[in-house]
Formats: C-alpha cells, sequence, structure tokens
C-alpha cells in the first residue's frame, strides 16, 4: 500500500500505499470519532519487517510515451502496540519515456502514534540526484477532522475531513479479513503528493487461501516463509478530491496477497495509462520491540 501522485508526468508516487501496503505495500486503516487508547490503533497485529519488491512494466498505453520502467521498493515497518509504528520506503527506478532515459529516486519516512491519532512524515523525490520536491509535516486528529502543519516545501496549516493513517488503514484491512468481510470504504491521509488531501478507498477482501506456488520473478528464499500460509488477495482502489466516490474508475488501484502480520506480495500498481508489477525478493524479519507500557483494556 503507497502515496501520492507526483512523479514526472509519467507515474504515479503511490507506490508507498502498498505497504500497504504497506502500503500499500505500506500502508495501511478508524477514524478519529474513535477514541483510541494507548494501543488501540490495532498495531500488535502487525509484524516489523523489512521487505524488498523488484518492480517492472507490465503494460503501458502509446499515449503514456513509457517505453520501460525498471527498479526496486524497500519497505520497512517497524514499532508496536505502545510506541507506535514507523515506516520507511524507497523507490528506485529507471524510467524510460518520451524518448528519454532517467533515474527517480523517491524515499518516505513515517510515524504513527499507537493510539491512532498522530501521523508526522517526510517525504522526498529526486530525478537524476536532483531535488525534484520535499515535503515534511505532522497530522493530528482535531475535533472530528484532521489538522494538518507543514513545515516544507512552506509552512501552511490545513483542515482536512476525518480519515485514518496507513498503518492504522493496514490494520482495518486485516481486521475486515478476518472477520470474513469481503468490502469496505474507508477515507485515509497518508500525506500525499502536498499533504492537503484526504483519499477516498474501496477496499475488496478474497477468501484466505494458500498461495503455494512460487510467482514470476520472486525469490524462492524470500518467499519460503510464506509459501505455506493462508493469504488474502487484496484489491484498494484510491479516489482523490477530482475522482467521484461513486464513479466506476478510481485515480489508481493496488492489489496483492495479504498474510497475517501485514506482509504482501505479488504486487499489482494499476494507473490510467500503465500497470507496474512489484516480485517479492527478499524479506526479513524484524526484532518487534518489547512494550513497555502495559495496554488499557
Amino acid at each position: 500500500m503507497w502515496k501520492g501522485k507526483q512523479m514526472p508526468t509519467y507515474s504515479p508516487k503511490c507506490f508507498e500505499q502498498l505497504a500497504v501496503t504497506g502500503s500499500i505495500l505500506a500502508a495501511a486503516l478508524l477514524c478519529p470519532q474513535f477514541a483510541f487508547a494507548s494501543g488501540e490503533a490495532g498495531f500488535e497485529l502487525l509484524k516489523p519487517h523489512r521487505a524488498v519488491y523488484e518492480v517492472s512494466l507490465e503494460s503501458a498505453t502509446e499515449r503514456s510515451g513509457i517505453a520501460n520502467i525498471k527498479g526496486r521498493i524497500v519497505y520497512e515497518m517497524s514499532g508496536n502496540a505502545c510506541d507506535g509504528m514507523s515506516v520507511k520506503y524507497r523507490f528506485v527506478a529507471d524510467v524510460n519515456a518520451n524518448g528519454t532515459i532517467f533515474k527517480t529516486d523517491q524515499q518516505s519516512a513515517s510515524f504513527e502514534s499507537s493510539d491512532g491519532k498522530e501521523f508526522s512524515f517526510f517525504v522526498r523525490s529526486e530525478v537524476n540526484e536532483q531535488l525534484d520536491r520535499e515535503l515534511r509535516g505532522v497530522a493530528m486528529n482535531v475535533n472530528g477532522g484532521i489538522a494538518v502543519t507543514l513545515s516544507s516545501p512552506e509552512k501552511r496549516e490545513l483542515k482536512l475531513e476525518s480519515a485514518v493513517y496507513s498503518s492504522a488503514h493496514l490494520v482495518k484491512v486485516i481486521k475486515a479479513a478476518q472477520a470474513g468481510k469481503t468490502f469496505f470504504k474507508q477515507a485515509i491521509f497518508d500525506s500525499g503528493d502536498d499533504g492537503d488531501e484526504v483519499m477516498k478507498t474501496t477496499n475488496f477482501i478474497g477468501k484466505k487461501i494458500i498461495y503455494g506456488e512460487l510467482k514470476a520473478g520472486e525469490d524462492e528464499k524470500a518467499v519460503s516463509s510464506l509459501i505455506d500460509q493462508k493469504a488474502w488477495s487484496v484489491n484498494i482502489g484510491y479516489f482523490g478530491k477530482a475522482t467521484a466516490f461513486t464513479e466506476q474508475v478510481s485515480d489508481y488501484e493496488i492489489s496483492f496477497l495479504l498474510y497475517d502480520g501485514g506482509i504482501s506480495r505479488e504486487l499489482s500498481m494499476r494507473y490510467p495509462e500503465y500497470t507496474l508489477n512489484g516480485s517479492l525478493v527478499s524479506l526479513e524479519m524484524l526484532d518487534k520491540a518489547e512494550c513497555k507500557v502495559a495496554l488499557k483494556n
């Protein structure tokens, strides 16, 4: 599960939603009207890990001008239910578009408090090692909405509608899947490109089954710990301010296999003009920091 949509014309930066994801693949679920006590955001369901995905172009329209995209996503989730969750994401890609070959480097880091009320974020993108854009800010749940304070690229204060943040969204997907739900809608805030927009999402969840076979492009060692585990097939559509929630076509959508703990594989990221695939090539489980504060009942 992944954020934002600003990359040089050809490509959104929304891969961070996967982490769904995690962000999608980061990613990734509860509105401010819920009064969270410490740990009530549900982060105990998440397993700290570092996953690496090889990204390739599946298809592109002639109008897009895209000849090829090839790169790598590194997604890292750490933290616990008491201290909150941190997510680091980096996507480096070589792009051949409109007769030009260039390298993009997109990085982000975020922290989400354990009570689900605060979300700090930093996003930086480079093209050919030159700064393209940078975003830094903090979002807080206030009076039934979200108050966003941006410190970069310029100081701004915004009031947005209520939404959940990235890791809480992922928790909500997992909880819905565990409960046997197949569909729900959710507003999310993950900073995006400009820190000024809440995205609406549609979340479709399939049955939990074993996907035992190795998928094309995957590393056998990376997938070995997942191969006999059950997973849900998940599809998330994202709708921005310019797209009516009732429209059949979203701004972009992502699909993936979701495992317990928020681990994802077999990524597909679909945009109006092109589709990217992500294959899991490395998976490292990280130590889960011990909870030092007792969770409230």
